[in-house]
């Protein structure tokens, strides 16, 4: 049997009433902090790594002060978690959605390389690496307004291996058609500068591609196809519609998306409820996932990433359908 390690995200966020940092993380819509030890959730569940995020940077706290934003949290990090291995943000934006930075400036002199310094500035052994926020799939291409260069990344890489630690990326496709990814997307480009990229495919958000047709099992093989030819890795997608929320599933939008400019443009977020119906459709379109990465490989996706929302509940029920998730 082939060893799989499963790196899951562990969402956090700042909150401004507290003054300091809170784990998103529940178990049946319950704080697991109160009532359970959160690493041992996680443990329990197969993952034997963790990814500290905050989306692309919105729930990190942000001074101004790459250094001391990125101490406060290395801090809380190893003052709360000790006994299993994690990658550490480094946050793109911040919670208006602006930038941290201006990219185009270069690492050197930086917020991100300022942030990356305060991180290191504080002794962790369960620290493996970081993690590269911005999703993008088009950065370092003249699609991306962000101005993120190959540079840019190059840069960070090196300065990250040059202390021994590793740098991860999960960008995703989006709905974009598989002819679009490798015409516009620059993940096999910029592949060589991580340790792991694992994509994130997109399947479990919709049902429409970019041109109107279906995002059918068969599309979602053709991309794994293309990640194992490129010796990528994959993001395994799930989140808490399926224990009732309303979050981001396909099957709890009243529409997929609409036409405009000749393009079809998805509906981001669930605007009905769930039902018992469509969290099991749900569950289906979480669990083809795997029977995708088996009809591809069974042994070339040995690490993969789990975004599975905030809530643990949601790996049980998955599992519980397809228990090699």
């Amino acid at each position: 049997m082939i060893f799989v390690s499963r790196i899951a995200l562990w969402w956090i966020r700042w909150n401004d009433t507290l003054g300091g940092y809170e784990s998103r993380m529940t178990l049946d819509g319950r704080s697991p902090g109160t009532y359970y030890d959160e690493v041992q959730l996680f443990k329990e569940r197969g993952f034997d790594r963790v990814v500290f995020l905050g989306g692309e940077g919105r729930g990190i706290n942000y001074t101004g002060n790459g250094f001391e934003d990125a101490r406060y949290l290395a801090l809380w990090i190893r003052t709360h978690i000790t006994s299993i291995d994690y990658y550490i943000t480094i946050p793109f934006s911040y919670g208006s959605g602006g930038l941290r930075d201006n990219p185009a400036n270069g690492f050197k002199n930086s917020y991100w390389r300022e942030w990356i310094d305060g991180v290191l500035g504080v002794d962790d052994d369960n620290r493996l690496g970081f993690y590269w926020s911005y999703e993008s799939c088009l950065q370092t291409t003249s699609y991306d307004e962000a101005h993120v260069t190959e540079e840019f990344i190059q840069e960070m890489s090196d300065y990250i291996h040059s202390h021994g630690l590793e740098l991860i990326w999960i960008p995703t496709i989006g709905n974009r058609t598989m002819e679009q990814v490798k015409t516009f997307c620059a993940i096999p480009t910029l592949a060589k500068y991580f340790d792991n990229v694992f994509v994130q495919p997109h399947y479990y958000q919709t049902t429409k591609l970019s041109d109107g047709s279906d995002y059918t099992f068969q599309e979602l093989v053709r991309r794994v196809e293309w990640m194992k030819d490129e010796g990528l890795s994959i993001e395994m997608e799930a989140d808490n519609s399926i224990i009732g929320e309303k979050s981001n599933c396909a099957y709890c939008k009243s529409v997929q998306g609409w036409w405009q400019n000749d393009s079809f443009h998805e509906k981001v977020g669930c605007d009905v409820e769930p039902t018992p119906e469509t969290e099991e459709k749900c569950i289906d379109r979480a669990c083809d996932y795997y029977k995708a990465i088996m009809k591809v490989s069974t042994s070339a996706f040995s690490t993969r990433a789990y975004y599975f929302g905030t809530d643990f509940k949601v790996v049980d029920k998955v599992k519980s359908k397809c228990p090699g998730w």
